[in-house]
């Protein structure tokens, strides 16, 4: 009897320790993001990053990774220009300037700003604060080419360089985005309250958000100088980053904010804690929501400063920002009340388009069903695609440079469609580099110049660079070949 008792003690002992350890072993939420996010910085060749996650009103996870230059790492205090992001800061403003009673929504631009106006001057008047709010204008990059054009230092002379911008659509018909729309209301800020932009964002929302580390500055060249922490940027070749010193130019009322993880995950508590942070009320819980709600009248998920989607049954309030150098990404949960902040020193097109998205649902899905997300795309299949595009097509270019001998002693008895054909054919990656900016309008709606897309995918604009200029030499020579044959 007594040995059946002392078994059972041992038995119940071992699951005991066995259930201990276990338990000890089982990894927490933090750790799982902890390992999610050192993951794919690995797979997808991230320099660095910095993340901060809310939940309701409380700072959930801060932290940087990587490094921010070559002398610091980064931390919650490095800073990144938040690009785009910038927008919905850029909406607070107008919205407590509504509430305030100094703005009226509805109220046409011209009542503000009297020397707007565009190429159509009557049309001009119609645009309203709204309009401006939700990208309805009616503008957009094609009749609009800022990337093209001489960059403004002031926001006054943006609201002057849109004199010769033309309409897209009638105004509140159609949802274009256009930088532009925000830089005019950055004006009417100004405007409407007799203070400067960065002023009135520093007074009325970094302020009292705490967010100390955070400041608007109207041009890059103003952020470098003024940003003591700033991170260093990164562009990407073949999955290969590389640093690189960000573009200058007008960042206006469209992504003029540079801030901090410590200081972004602040202003997602204001966004899932019904405009309230702390003990300031900075807007309303209408005038948030009316921020986040998409307008009714048109097919579009903009609200004001944010897209509004729903992935999986949840509803998520989202916005990117891309510079050349430097990523953001923000998401927020409005029924969950979890807000998420990605900060990247790094922009490439193959990462925007394929690695980084998956990491902030990864994220959100760790965080709502409290699973790690299985492995997805990889940049390394991406970078060495690329290699072997740009291997292949040099190699062919030099192989038909090295056969224009043989190919001339045929001209006489190929058929002469066939060499016109042909010689035509050799310069069509000449003809897809010189089109690049308006084949990405066709698929974006957006423009960019040559500089801006180089930068946006090197490797991709290198591959169709070395086509064209072989498939030019190429097709030059027996164009010349082909003319002197038929005098001869």
């Amino acid at each position: 009897m007594r040995l059946r008792y002392r078994l059972l003690l041992l038995g119940t002992l071992i699951v005991l320790v066995f259930q201990l350890r276990a338990n000890a072993v089982q990894p927490t939420l933090e750790m799982k993001i902890d390992r999610f996010i050192t993951h794919q910085m690995s797979t997808q060749h991230i320099p660095g990053l910095a993340l901060a996650i809310t939940h309701e009103n409380q700072v959930m996870y801060v932290k940087g990774y990587g490094k921010a230059n070559t002398r610091q790492l980064v931390t919650p205090q490095t800073q990144f220009p938040i690009a785009s992001l910038s927008k919905s800061f850029t909406a607070i403003a107008v919205l407590q300037l509504v509430e305030a009673g100094k703005i009226d929504l509805d109220a046409p631009v011209k009542q503000y700003l009297p020397n707007f106006t565009l190429a159509d001057t009557q049309t001009a008047d119609q645009i309203t604060i709204r309009h401006l709010l939700n990208h309805t204008s009616g503008l957009s990059d094609f009749g609009f080419s800022e990337a093209f054009l001489p960059q403004p230092t002031t926001h006054a002379e943006r609201v002057d360089s849109l004199h010769n911008a033309r309409f897209v659509a009638a105004p509140g018909m159609q949802f274009h985005y256009f930088n532009p729309n925000y830089d005019v209301l950055a004006r009417v800020v100004e405007v409407a309250n007799g203070q400067s932009f960065g002023e009135y964002l520093r007074s009325h929302i970094f302020v009292p958000l705490q967010m100390s580390q955070t400041f608007h500055a109207t041009t890059m060249a103003e952020a470098l100088q003024r940003g003591d922490r700033m991170a260093t940027g990164h562009l990407m070749a073949f999955a290969i980053p590389f640093a690189a010193p960000e573009l200058s130019g007008y960042l206006g009322g469209n992504a003029s904010v540079i801030s901090t993880a410590e200081d972004m995950a602040k202003y997602l508590i204001l966004h899932s804690n019904e405009g309230r942070f702390a003990d300031k009320q900075l807007l309303t819980s209408d005038s948030l929501a009316l921020m986040h709600t998409p307008p009714l009248q048109i097919k579009s998920s903009y609200a004001m400063g944010w897209f509004v989607t729903t992935e999986h049954g949840r509803k998520i309030l989202q916005h990117n920002g891309i510079l050349s150098t430097f990523y953001t990404d923000v998401a927020v949960l409005p029924n969950e009340k979890y807000g998420i902040a990605l900060l990247y020193p790094i922009s490439a097109m193959s990462l925007i388009a394929f690695a980084l998205p998956q990491i902030k649902t990864g994220l959100i899905q760790l965080l709502t069903d409290g699973m790690l997300p299985l492995s997805g795309f990889s940049i390394n299949l991406w970078g060495f695609s690329l290699a072997i595009l740009t291997i292949i097509g040099v190699a062919l270019a030099v192989r038909s440079l090295l056969y224009f001998p043989q190919w001339k002693r045929t001209i006489h008895t190929t058929p002469k469609w066939q060499i016109i054909l042909s010689i035509a054919w050799m310069f069509f990656p000449f003809v897809i580099v010189l089109a690049m900016p308006w084949l990405v309008e066709m698929m974006s709606d957006r423009i960019f110049n040559y500089q801006q897309l180089f930068r946006a995918m090197p490797d991709v604009m290198l591959w169709l660079g070395l086509c064209a200029v072989l498939g030019s030499i190429n097709g030059a020579i027996r164009l010349i070949a082909y003319a002197d044959n038929g005098r001869s």
